[in-house]
């Protein structure tokens, strides 16, 4: 009987301490979507220019996410550069530059953003109160001003410790952009699977 009563403490504990993990961490998720393929080859380009963001929404909030994310983005950037040294096809990832040469310039508009339900996301979770953000980002040739690609940046946040903050869908947004970088402008991807 003794060993029971252990053997069920002993799994109770072990499921709530998979619980804290779970709502600690958070379920937030990021992805990007292509909406145009490459027109050019990325490979072609030295320096990739991220351009200050703007905003197709006209709340506050919105034009407050649009004129801060190029910096969040430009440092998250630099961050997985330094940890990922020599992966990149880009000698250089600026927010600006006089050179128009072989510069692959990003502009970024906010779409969409709900901070969402805090409250929610924390008594209810499974989805309830979501904060999500979608960035759409065109990839232009800065010499000429032709659009070489077109893609949109997702990040949500349904359920998180205390129901987390709309910020976490943010830093989704940003995760989904390294991993695009990661995907399409690192040294060693082949050109076919850059034009997916």
């Amino acid at each position: 009987m003794t060993t029971s009563i252990a053997a069920t403490r002993t799994f109770i504990t072990a499921l709530l301490m998979i619980l804290f993990a779970v709502t600690v961490s958070g379920c937030g998720s990021s992805r990007y979507t292509i909406i145009e393929t490459p027109k050019k080859e990325v490979t072609n380009f030295e320096v990739l220019e991220i351009r200050d963001f703007t905003s197709a929404l006209t709340d506050q909030d919105s034009r407050d996410l649009a004129g801060r994310f190029a910096n969040q983005l430009h440092a998250a950037v630099i961050k997985d550069r330094e940890k990922n040294p020599g992966k990149s096809i880009f000698a250089e990832v600026v927010r600006a530059t006089d050179r128009s040469d072989k510069v692959l310039r990003l502009d970024g508009k906010v779409i969409s953003f709900e901070k969402g339900s805090r409250a929610k996301r924390y008594f209810i979770g499974f989805g309830a109160g979501k904060a999500f953000c979608t960035i759409q980002a065109t990839f232009s040739d800065k010499a000429s001003g032709e659009e070489v690609l077109k893609a949109n940046f997702d990040g949500e946040l349904s359920m998180s410790f205390f129901g987390g903050s709309a910020e976490e869908a943010v830093d989704s947004v940003v995760k989904a952009f390294i991993d695009y970088f990661r995907d399409y402008f690192e040294k060693g991807v082949p050109p076919a699977e850059a034009a997916r």
